[in-house]
Order: structure tokens, then C-alpha cells, then sequence
């Protein structure tokens, strides 16, 4: 019996973590390392290190337009940036999907004066998603595009 139990209750945590991990969520980069001196605002997705619980997720996002790369948050996400202090440098994010990375960002201070040369987000303004500031200043190939994503976006948003 207790170990019916034991297997039920690892098959109810299982489930739940994959809950905790499905749709769009935005998660802070700790202690992130810029390994390309030619980029300023590169970071490597893969080595990461996510928060264990993300800033923004799907209740959060109340439509995200795809071909504008504009997210609108709920009243419930625009509170989340009440007291958030975003460094005049920009706060490296990780944007995933279903648990997967799907490429880096920067949310942006709205008074900074320092280009970034990948994606980008001024979260506290109008949340459009971009590459480059000013546009000509900009790093490698744009990841905003992810097909996966796109799907995704398109279907639950029905654009």
C-alpha cells in the first residue's frame, strides 16, 4: 500500500513540475558570462542559469502579435514591473517554451542611453520585442523568429 502511494504521489509532483513548465515563460539569467568580446550582449543559452521561477508566464500575457513582436500584459504582468529595478545595462532574460530555451533577451531600462546589440525589451514601455539599438547596431543573426515559437504564437493568439 505504501508503496501504491509512494508512485502516485511521484506520478502527481511529476505532473505538476511539467506544469510549472508549459507555454511561454521568462526567466532571469544568474551570474551570466559573456564568453565573445565582440559581442557586448551575448550570453550562452545553453549554459544559462535560469531562476527556478519565472518573471513573466502565460497568465501573465494577455495577447502576444507576432508579426509586430509586441506582447500585452495583463494587469496582473504590468504589476510584476511595479518594483523591478532594471539596471540602466539591461536584465539578461531567457525565454522559453514548454521548458525549452528559446533565445536570450535584454529587458531595457527606458532612460538608458547604452545600445545593445541583441534582442531586446523595454517591458515597462511597450514590451516590442527587437534587435539591435539603435537598429544598424546588432550582433549575429536574429533569433526572434523561432519556428516553434511561431506556432505556437500563431495558434494560441489566432493570428
Amino acid at each position: 500500500m505504501k508503496r501504491n502511494l509512494f508512485f502516485v504521489l511521484l506520478i502527481f509532483i511529476g505532473f505538476n513540475l511539467n506544469a510549472q513548465k508549459s507555454g511561454i515563460e521568462f526567466f532571469f539569467v544568474e551570474n551570466y558570462k559573456n564568453l565573445n568580446s565582440d559581442c557586448k550582449y551575448c550570453f550562452d543559452l545553453e549554459t544559462a542559469n535560469l531562476e527556478s521561477i519565472p518573471i513573466l508566464n502565460e497568465e501573465d500575457i494577455k495577447h502576444f502579435n507576432w508579426k509586430d513582436q509586441q506582447i500585452i500584459l495583463t494587469e496582473k504582468g504590468k504589476h510584476k514591473f511595479t518594483d523591478l529595478k532594471i539596471p540602466l545595462s539591461g536584465l539578461p532574460i531567457v525565454i522559453t517554451l514548454n521548458g525549452r530555451k528559446i533565445y536570450g533577451l535584454w529587458f531595457w531600462n527606458a532612460v538608458s542611453s547604452f545600445g545593445c546589440d541583441r534582442v531586446f525589451a523595454f517591458p515597462t514601455i511597450d514590451f516590442k520585442i527587437q534587435f539591435g539599438l539603435p537598429k544598424n547596431y546588432s550582433f549575429g543573426t536574429d533569433p526572434r523568429f523561432d519556428e516553434k515559437l511561431r506556432e505556437y504564437v500563431v495558434s494560441k493568439y489566432n493570428q
